[in-house]
């Protein structure tokens, strides 16, 4: 039996088959796995905010037909009771209108016309 050193060297000077002489793989940095983790919340924060900002259009595709249509006149009616001012004048509901008018935007049902009344009243596209 070979006796124990006090040097560090391990019993049988580090072959092969001794655990000990063969190197081992770094650790990954702490700050990778910090910025993987942070990178993959980031990504899904943003494929949940995407896929909310889609919420209503997929409201509006899934109604049926009858629906959709009741749905649009009453609401373009409404926007021309309190928005489309035959004196040329302005309105006291800017804000409802605006948001009025994003709305019609939305459906398929407005045609040339809905589009030249809302389009005074469409927030502009943001950057």
């Amino acid at each position: 039996m070979e006796p124990m050193r006090n040097d560090g060297t391990p019993p049988g000077e580090g072959g092969e088959d001794n655990i000990f002489a063969k190197e081992l793989a770094p650790a990954p940095d702490r700050w990778v796995r910090r910025g993987t983790w942070i990178g993959a919340v980031l990504l899904l924060l943003i494929g949940v905010f995407l896929w909310l900002q889609g919420g209503e259009n997929r409201a509006l595709n899934a109604l049926a037909p009858s629906q959709r249509q009741a749905l649009f006149q009453e609401t373009h009616d409404e926007f021309q009771e309190l928005c489309v001012l035959l004196d040329g004048g302005t309105t006291r509901f800017p804000k409802r209108c605006t948001k009025h008018a994003d709305f019609l935007a939305r459906f398929a049902e407005c045609d040339d016309v809905c589009k030249r009344e809302i389009q005074p009243f469409l927030s502009p596209p943001a950057r």
